[in-house]
């Protein structure tokens, strides 16, 4: 992708809104070049004589690549190619003609999370003695803190860094009347390169779980695509296809996770709508419903990958719907379920989730959640897998996502307010003792600094 492609694909969709190509005063530079390469202060032209002669210096000084494209595309006469380009055109694939205007200077890094994507919290270029980020603060200026946001997915929705399972960084400029505008789109940002410490701070202050995280999408954006990872969750639903009826009777005589969920929802309250994530038979909605009365508001949505568990939870009639989703498919499209989500639950099941995945999960669950995070984390012994391997079940195997739960910390805005580990239940499969360490978050702050967007294109 050259920084040409975001223009071309932006005019073709109406937007984000860019600089113009044809005002003057124009600004040239390099399409596949970064760090200001080539970039000074005659790259600015006031005048058609000045554009002129900046195209040429910057045509002279992308030969030699031009020569080493050509050899990388087999073309044998590469000095014909190099030589091919206008010395003063305007439309050369590797030059970059456009307004340059004055205005405050930008940053917004947006991560990529399967098919939608998150704008974390942009930065202004400070550029007084020496280049510095200063991240904004949303309750000081919220409309331009979400102009910016828009723009910045607007611009990574049009410009192709979807497939490479990370996300970009998007300059974007603001006039002082407010206009703001997507000046460049950078798929590989400095944000993500650990050298740059001073390029870190919205993973760092802004993204759930930091570093470690974004790292983890990364990666589970591509096992989000693989068919591995569909073939695993396909077993894994008709195991408990196959278990369905006996569920309920099992888990009564043998755990205490609906003592654990009841006293979670005598506790604290779960009104609004919630998103009960693996949902199973509904034993967490019908807990609810049995120690609060739900209000007429109330919506209880339930999300599972076995339809024979799902038709149980759906017959349980406190579910307004039971839809047969993942968790992650969930959590990503929940505007075809809901308008928002007030709380996210999910018990006795993120042990399934691979710790990439679960990184992936948590994350959009600080990001869409309004009010409270309600989780459950068993401890998996390693003999676990061990024997599941030995009765050729490791489809099922279980990860202990304890650890990456307690470093993952309290993102901003929220506040961990109860954490209490208890015996669980006992494999019937294995014969071993799990222990479970029940979570509780709330969001403590009224800004919601993240904004996420599915895969949409602008309108």
């Amino acid at each position: 992708m050259a920084k040409n492609d975001p223009y071309k694909n932006a005019r073709h969709w109406g937007a984000p809104p860019g600089p113009e190509t044809d005002r003057f005063p124009p600004f040239v530079k390099p399409a596949n070049e970064c760090a200001s390469r080539l970039i000074d202060y005659q790259s600015v032209c006031q005048n058609q004589n000045e554009l002129e002669g900046a195209l040429r210096r910057i045509n002279r000084a992308l030969y030699d690549d031009r020569v080493r494209r050509a050899e990388a595309m087999g073309i044998k006469d590469t000095k014909g190619y190099a030589e091919s380009y206008n010395p003063v055109g305007r439309d050369s694939d590797d030059v970059v003609v456009q307004e340059y205007f004055d205005g405050e200077d930008y940053s917004c890094t947006v991560i990529q999370m399967g098919d939608a994507c998150l704008a974390l919290t942009p930065f202004k270029v400070v550029r007084k003695d020496e280049t510095r980020s200063e991240l904004l603060r949303k309750k000081e200026n919220p409309d331009l803190f979400e102009r910016l946001q828009n723009i910045a997915i607007d611009a990574f929705m049009v410009s192709g860094c979807q497939g490479n399972n990370m996300g970009c960084a998007v300059s974007l400029r603001a006039r002082p009347n407010g206009d703001v505008f997507a000046i460049e789109v950078n798929p590989q940002p400095a944000a993500f390169m650990p050298e740059r410490p001073c390029r870190d701070l919205p993973i760092i202050h802004s993204l759930p779980g930091g570093y470690p995280a974004v790292i983890n999408i990364f990666i589970a954006n591509h096992l989000l695509r693989n068919a591995a990872q569909r073939n695993a969750e396909e077993k894994i639903a008709a195991a408990y296809d196959d278990f369905a009826s006996k569920y309920d009777a099992v888990q009564a005589s043998s755990s205490t996770i609906a003592a654990a969920i009841r006293s979670l929802t005598e506790a604290y309250d779960f009104g609004g709508t919630v998103f009960d994530l693996a949902c199973g038979t509904g034993l967490f909605g019908r807990v609810l419903t049995e120690t609060k009365a739900t209000s007429a508001s109330s919506r209880l949505l339930g999300f599972g990958i076995s339809t024979q568990m799902g038709d149980i939870c759906r017959s349980s009639g406190v579910y307004e719907a039971v839809h047969i989703e993942s968790m992650e498919q969930a959590l990503l499209s929940r505007d075809r379920f809901a308008v928002g989500v007030d709380h996210i639950v999910c018990f006795a099941a993120i042990h399934f989730l691979r710790p990439e995945v679960f990184a992936f999960v948590l994350v959009l669950c600080f990001t869409l959640a309004r009010k409270s995070i309600t989780i459950g984390v068993d401890e998996i012994p390693d003999v676990y897998n061990e024997k599941l391997e030995q009765m050729n079940a490791g489809h099922m195997h279980a990860w202990n996502h304890l650890a990456p739960m307690l470093a993952f910390g309290e993102p901003p805005n929220w506040q961990l307010t109860k954490s209490t580990r208890q015996y669980s239940r006992t494999s019937i499969g294995t014969g071993d003792e799990i222990y479970t360490t029940y979570f509780r978050f709330d969001r403590i702050g009224e800004s919601q600094d993240l904004m996420s967007k599915g895969p949409e294109f602008p309108n």
